[in-house]
């Protein structure tokens, strides 16, 4: 619906058009009537509720008009332009087509739209890239030069700088103003971080019940990899009753990789292709003392897999569920996946591919945020490449 408006002023005709068509409004013309027959009639103002892009063109002629959006906040006039004229920079040169007027008309609209468009993202951008810079130099000058290193080397971890600010805010209360040398700084932080770092208490074997870990994680994550590794490093300290049970029985080549493992290792192992099974699987397991449970990894989100897992979870009903995540995976998909994991009864976590990750700080700021303690971490593809979490031992890599 598009209509002309004739008033004494520009204002008076949009205050008409506010009343009869309302803020949502788009003024496609406005122009002086210079030769009009009536006094009262000296503006005339064409408006529109239909979509920009399906708006008349600009009245022929000496003068062209212009182009506006009309809300709440007033009138911002756009100079309408014909095909011919230049909109980039000056030295750009006009581009020519041989277009009928309907149609440059609708184009001109749309690129006038698309670079508005542009110009909001820019700005966006802009925003967002000064608020991060923003926080980067609270960090940096806020705080005495003799902490800016260890400042560096938080930030460079992939901590947020908040969790950074606030370190260093700690530190620096710890450390006497007469000794902040570099080595003084660096052990005060340390402190600092391993009161906050969560560490999971280690597991007892027990007499007359297997101890049962339960392992679950995202695909790709390393849980396999990290059975085979604690079984092995118990079987090497003595334990020589250990057993691994798999329910990851229909990923392509899984059970047999576990197979080749277990027969190399001289390890039991059970697969159980339903939780029905479960109860008779461990009638036969009832003599062990550590009971490693693997379980099939999906992608994130996938509502059946987690069905799975609950399902196993309250067939088998073990003493510790650890969360595997791999410590090179962005901290989005850190927390998204810990989220979901969660709410299937995850209490431990362990990292894997500590040697290939840039940054440790989910180290760090993960077990604080779910509130689940760190129980392993593996640092490697060879069999022993996975140690105990250590709070000495992430403090320093923090640090590195």
């Amino acid at each position: 619906m598009t209509r002309t408006f004739r008033a004494g002023s520009f204002s008076e005709a949009l205050q008409r058009i506010k009343e009869e068509l309302g803020p949502d409004a788009v003024l496609l013309q406005q122009r002086e009537l210079k030769h009009s027959k009536n006094p009262n009639e000296k503006v005339e103002v064409v408006a529109t509720l239909d979509d920009i892009s399906e708006a008349p063109p600009p009245h022929k002629g000496r003068d062209t008009g212009k182009l506006a959006t009309y809300n709440n906040k007033g009138i911002r006039p756009v100079e309408w332009q014909t095909i011919g004229q230049t909109l980039g920079p000056k030295e750009h040169k006009p581009v020519e087509r041989n277009l009928p007027p309907i149609a440059n008309d609708k184009l001109i609209v749309n690129m006038e739209s698309i670079l508005e468009e542009m110009k909001r993202l820019r700005e966006d951008f802009a925003a967002t890239r000064n608020d991060f810079l923003e926080g980067v130099r609270v960090v940096r000058d806020r705080i005495p030069k003799e902490f800016s290193s260890v400042a560096a080397k938080l930030s460079k971890s992939g901590l947020s700088a908040q969790i950074v600010q606030d370190l260093l805010a700690e530190a620096v209360i710890l450390c006497s103003a007469n000794a902040r040398d570099n080595i003084s700084v660096n052990e005060q932080m340390k402190k600092v971080l391993t009161n906050r770092i969560s560490i999971a208490s280690r597991p007892r074997l027990r007499k007359g019940r297997p101890l049962v870990q339960m392992f679950i994680g995202p695909a790709g994550a390393g849980k396999s990899g990290i059975i085979s590794k604690l079984a092995g490093r118990a079987t090497v300290t003595g334990n020589q009753s250990v057993a691994i049970v798999t329910t990851d029985c229909c990923r392509m080549g899984a059970l047999e990789q576990m197979e080749a493992f277990a027969a190399a290792a001289d390890i039991d192992l059970e697969s159980i292709y339903s939780p029905d099974e479960v109860p008779e699987v461990f009638e036969r397991l009832r003599d062990k003392s550590l009971v490693l449970i693997d379980t099939a990894g999906r992608s994130l989100g996938n509502s059946e897999h987690e069905e799975e897992i609950k399902a196993f979870h309250d067939a088998i009903r073990p003493d510790e569920v650890h969360l595997v995540l791999p410590l090179n995976m962005r901290d989005s998909d850190l927390k998204k996946a810990a989220e979901i994991y969660v709410s299937l009864k995850a209490n431990r976590i362990i990292f894997t591919k500590q040697d290939e990750a840039c940054e440790q700080g989910a180290l760090l700021w993960l077990p604080v945020k779910f509130g689940i303690p760190l129980s392993y971490i593996g640092n490697g593809q060879s069999p022993d490449n996975i140690v105990s979490a250590e709070k000495e031992i992430i403090a320093e890599w923090l640090l590195k």
